[in-house]
Formats: structure tokens, sequence, C-alpha cells
């Protein structure tokens, strides 16, 4: 501190006043020190500080906590240090020191406090609309209900700030840090969160539509129930995040990191997901109809009764995933690697899967009637029972793949690998369905003449042929041709 400060007579006076129990007298003490800051810069950041500190002072008593909003005098002080436009230029390099301040509902619209420390301030329900709080500290501050809308909060310090129900929207919160922020029921719609830190933050239920939140950090958040429609999650950071029930709908998360991710439930129609990773991500029931997912990585991720219907999948790693009874009908799983994946009961129908990678797939009663298999390799595969009616499995590999009970009739076999396969129990169109595959120069042809015959399990309806072996035609000499 300046060692002339006090020695300054209007000052000292001024200072005296300012402990005055006359609050009128408080405030003319408050002008006649913003007059002395205004005409001598050699005093102005000594008043600037001792302001603040009155401000401090005041309101940390006991008896001050129940004021539903900042007294006049208070106020006054905030209007001409950091309110009034044309007052405030004096102080504009002078970051504030307001930390652990009862400011509630103070009216700071459009405030310059740029750098100020208003940690563990009570900010609730606060007016900073537009306000300047780039590079605040803003520590485990109670923003709880505030207006934040279109401040500037760039590079601002917000860890375990609690800003549920605070409207955010269209302000700019770039690189803030908010690690474990309560952002629940917050409004955040328009707001620029590009490369924030959300690690461990709490959104549930927030609301962020067009939201920017590219290379942003939300590692383990909690954005169950959140509207995320149309955000911009580019190359962000959501591993381990809690996004059940969340609203993704035409959302942009093209290499996002979502690994360990909870999508359960999630609305994710129309999202972009090109080159995410979602490996191990728990995704049961959610909707990713009509979603871009080519060439995300999906390994071990568990989206049993998923609705996948039209989504492209072309290129992606689903390998070991958990799709059974998931809807997949329509879409473009071309050049995908499923092997090792549990398929069983899915509803494949219409889907592309040429030349793609299925090999120990379980496809166990799944529907893939009328989809594009060729090329693809399913050695080893489990088909029984699966709906194959009418698939092209042109140039494909079945080769030791089960494929008892399924049904083939109508499908497109030129130039498929049969052997060795189980063909038990499988349903065909023609009676002369073995001696086919030659003209289709299937592999396998001749094992499978040896070890089966086509017989016919129809009745008055019409003719059902089906693959018996010749040990079962032993065994059940009734049954003819």
């Amino acid at each position: 501190m300046n060692e002339k400060y006090l020695e300054q007579k209007p000052i000292k006076k001024a200072l005296d006043e300012l402990e005055d129990i006359n609050e009128s007298v408080n405030l003319e003490a408050i002008n006649s020190l913003h007059r002395i800051a205004r005409d001598s810069e050699n005093f102005r950041q000594n008043i600037f500080d001792h302001l603040c500190l009155y401000i401090r002072k005041t309101t940390s008593g006991e008896d001050y906590q129940a004021q539903e909003r900042p007294i006049f005098k208070i106020q006054s002080i905030l209007n001409l240090l950091v309110n009034d436009e044309f007052e405030r230029v004096i102080y504009i390099e002078l970051p504030a020191d307001l930390h652990g301040c009862q400011l509630q509902r103070a009216i700071l619209g459009r405030a310059e406090l740029r750098g100020a420390n208003l940690s563990q301030s009570n900010l609730r329900g606060a007016n900073l609309r537009g306000a300047n709080l780039r590079g605040a500290d803003l520590n485990k501050a109670d923003l709880n209900k505030a207006d934040l809308s279109k401040a500037d909060l760039r590079e601002a310090y917000l860890r375990g700030a609690d800003l549920s129900k605070a409207d955010l929207s269209m302000a700019n919160l770039n690189a803030a840090y908010l690690r474990g922020a309560n952002l629940s029921l917050a409004i955040l719609s328009e707001t620029d969160l590009n490369g924030a830190n959300l690690s461990e933050a709490n959104l549930y239920e927030a609301y962020l539509s067009e939201a920017n939140l590219s290379k942003t950090n939300l590692s383990k958040a909690n954005l169950s129930k959140a509207d995320l429609r149309a955000v911009t999650l580019s190359k962000a950071n959501l591993s381990g995040a809690n996004l059940s029930e969340a609203n993704l709908r035409g959302t942009n998360l093209s290499e996002a990191d979502l690994s360990l991710s909870d999508l359960s439930r999630a609305k994710m129609g129309w999202a972009l997901l090109i080159r995410t990773n979602l490996s191990e991500a728990t995704m049961n029931e959610v909707n990713l109809s009509k979603a871009s997912l080519s060439k995300a990585n999906l390994s071990g991720a568990s989206m049993c009764r998923g609705n996948l219907s039209g989504a492209n999948l072309s290129g992606a790693n689903l390998s070991g995933v958990n799709l059974s009874g998931a809807n997949l009908s329509g879409a473009n799983l071309s050049e995908a690697f499923l092997s090792e994946s549990d398929m069983s009961k899915a509803d494949l129908s219409g889907t592309k899967i040429g030349w793609a990678l299925l090999v120990r797939t379980n496809l166990s009663e799944a529907n893939l009637s009328k989809a594009d298999l060729g090329g693809a390799i399913l050695s080893g595969t489990n088909l029984s029972l699966a709906n194959l009616s009418g698939a092209n499995l042109s140039e494909s590999n079945l080769s030791k793949s089960d494929l008892s009970g399924a049904n083939l009739s109508g499908a497109n076999l030129n130039g498929t690998n049969l052997s060795p396969s189980n063909l038990n129990g499988v349903i065909i169109d023609h009676a002369d369905w073995i001696s086919r595959l030659k003209g289709w120069k299937c592999t396998g042809v001749e094992d499978i003449e040896r070890k089966y015959e086509v017989v016919n399990e129809g009745n008055d309806v019409g003719p059902v042929y089906r693959i018996r072996e010749r040990s079962y035609l032993g065994s059940h000499s009734d049954i003819g041709i």
C-alpha cells in the first residue's frame, strides 16, 4: 500500500466516514474516495482495494446473510467500480477481489469483472448478463439461478461452482475450467464451451441445444436426460460420461471419445459419429436410427434392443458387440468388423453387410431376409434358425458356420463357400437345391451331397423343402421327397 495514502486528510476523513453507522455519510465517503481515485492515479489502486475490502467486510457478517439483495451502499460501490461504463473506466485494469461476498441478486449486468476474485461468493440469482468475467476466479461460487447469458467467461475458473438452473445461453466459456461444477437444469443453448473442462460436472437435464462443445473435456460428467440436440461435440472427451436418456438427435460427435460411457435409451437419430470411439460403451435400447457411424469403434459395446435402422456403420468396428434383439433393418454394415459379436434375434432385413467380417458371430434367429452379404466372411458363425430368405450370399464365406434350421429359400449363393457347414434342417425352395449348388459354383458341394438330402416336410397346403442329414433320414424313412 502507498505509504502516503493514509496520510492524506481527505482520504483519512472518507475512510472514517465509511465506518459511520449513518448510510448517507457512508455514501458521501464512497463518492469522495471515487473522486480522489479519478483525480489521482497514485492512489487509485489503494482506493479500489479499500472499497473491495469494505464490500467483503460488510457482506460477510451473519446479520447481512439474510439480505435478499445487496443493500444500497454496496450496490452503489459495485456500480462505481464495475458497472457504470463511464465511471468504471478508471479502474478498468484493476481486478476486483470480492471473494466470499454475499452478493445474491446483485445487479451486475455488463459489469467489468475481468480477472476478478469471486471465489466462494454468493451470487445466487444475480444479474450478470453480458458481464466480462474472462479469467475470473469463481471457484465454488454459488451462481444458482444467476443470469449469465451472453457473459464472457473465457478461461474462467469455475471448479465446483453451483450453476444449477443458471442461464448461460450464448455465453462464451471457451477454455473455461468447470470440473465438478453443478450445471443441472442450466440453460446453455448456443453457448460456446469449446476446449472447456467439464470433467465430473453435473449437467443433469441441462439444455444445451446448438451449443459448441468441440474438444471439450466431459469425462465422467453426468449428462443424463440432457438436451444436446444439434450440439457440436466433435473431438470431445466423453469417456465414462453418463448420457443415459439424453437427447442427441442430430448432434455432431465425430471423432469424440465416448469409451465406457452410458448411452442407455439415448435419442441419437441422425447423429454424426464418424470415427467416434464408443468402445465398451453401454448403449442398451439406444436410438441411432439413420445415424452415421462409419469407421466408428464400437468394440465391446452393449447395444441390445437398440434401434439402428437405416444407420450407416460402414467400416465400423463392432467386434464383440452385444446387438441381441437390435433393429438394424436397412442399415449399412458394409466392410464392418462384426467378429464375435452377438446379433442373435436382431433384425437385419434389407441390411447391407457386403464384405463385412463376421467370424464366429452369433446370428442365431436373426432376420437377414433380403440382406446383402455379398463377399462377407461368416466362417464359424452361428446362423441357426436365421432367416436368410432372399439374401445375397454370393462370394461369401460360410465355412464351418452353423446354418441348422435357417431359411435359405430364394438366397443368392453364387460362389459361396459352404465347406464344411452345418446345413441340417435348412429351409430351401427347390427339391433339386443341392444339385443346383454346382451350377452356382459353391465350394463344398461334394461333401453336402454325401452328407445331406432334400426332404419334403410339407402338407396339403404345399411343399416345405428341408435339408436333412442322411442319418436323420435313416431313422425317419417315412419322409419322402
